[in-house]
């Protein structure tokens, strides 16, 4: 809940979520920009918070929720750069030294090209070479094709919904991934040209100005753009799923 892994701290974020009397100011704000505003929940729990690994037999569950698949989770959490819901997804599977160790078989690179300590990537500690970052998104198309998928279901296409990179200039059409530590400017992904082929490319700054390694991302993008021009319709591999825009999560009371 609101990416608590405390489950006390957990469950009373929950109690005070199902009850808009108990909500702060800033929840109320955030009701306000709902553009189809659902009833304001009014469930009052009484007692005190439990944190039990199972729940006991005798109890009946209330409300299930469903949430989306996980590839329209990646999605949000590539488009938004969500640090807490990458390092959750990184721990489900294994851990970082698991990501690691599985990403750089699955993209034949040597395992020294890709070092990680956490699932966000926050840390200089974290190392992935260019050429292992382009490897990695190759191997992760073939992985999405048999699954009707394609990266621009789990990467962030630029102009196409709301995200940190519609922040940017950069050309629309883009699948891509940026990232940022106080002093690292990185951003990578393909690049759908004019002649319907995949440029994969990584760009990495280091050791000095954020807004300066951007601008200098930027003008090397549009020197792309001049060389290879940028595909009208893209590409098959990749098109997003248009089947897969409207998943919903789904919560229900149970009977």
């Amino acid at each position: 809940m609101n990416y608590e892994t405390d489950p006390m701290v957990a469950g009373a974020a929950l109690r005070q979520g199902l009850d808009e009397r108990l909500w702060p100011g800033e929840a109320q704000a955030q009701f306000e920009t709902l553009p189809n505003k659902p009833p304001r929940p009014q469930v009052k729990i009484t007692g005190s918070i439990q944190a039990v690994a199972l729940p006991a037999q005798a109890v009946k569950p209330l409300i299930r929720h469903s949430s989306l698949p996980l590839a329209e989770l990646l999605k949000k959490m590539n488009q938004y750069s969500n640090n807490e819901m990458a390092e959750m997804i990184a721990n489900t599977v294994g851990g970082a030294e698991a990501v690691a160790s599985q990403a750089a078989a699955i993209a034949d690179v040597p395992p020294t090209e890709i070092q990680l300590i956490n699932g966000s990537g926050l840390g200089e500690e974290n190392r992935i070479s260019p050429r292992a970052v382009c490897a990695l998104y190759q191997a992760i198309a073939k992985l999405l094709h048999p699954q009707q998928l394609t990266i621009a279901d789990i990467v962030a296409v630029t102009g196409e919904k709301e995200g940190i990179l519609n922040q940017r200039p950069l050309p629309k059409g883009l699948v891509v991934k940026s990232g940022t530590l106080d002093q690292v400017s990185a951003l990578a992904g393909a690049w759908p040209t004019k002649d319907q082929d995949i440029l994969w490319f990584a760009i990495l700054n280091s050791a000095g100005d954020l807004e300066q390694f951007r601008a200098e991302q930027e003008i090397l993008l549009q020197q792309f753009q001049k060389d290879y021009g940028i595909a009208l319709v893209q590409p098959e591999l990749l098109r997003p799923n248009p089947k897969r825009a409207n998943n919903q999560p789904i919560n229900e009371f149970i009977k």
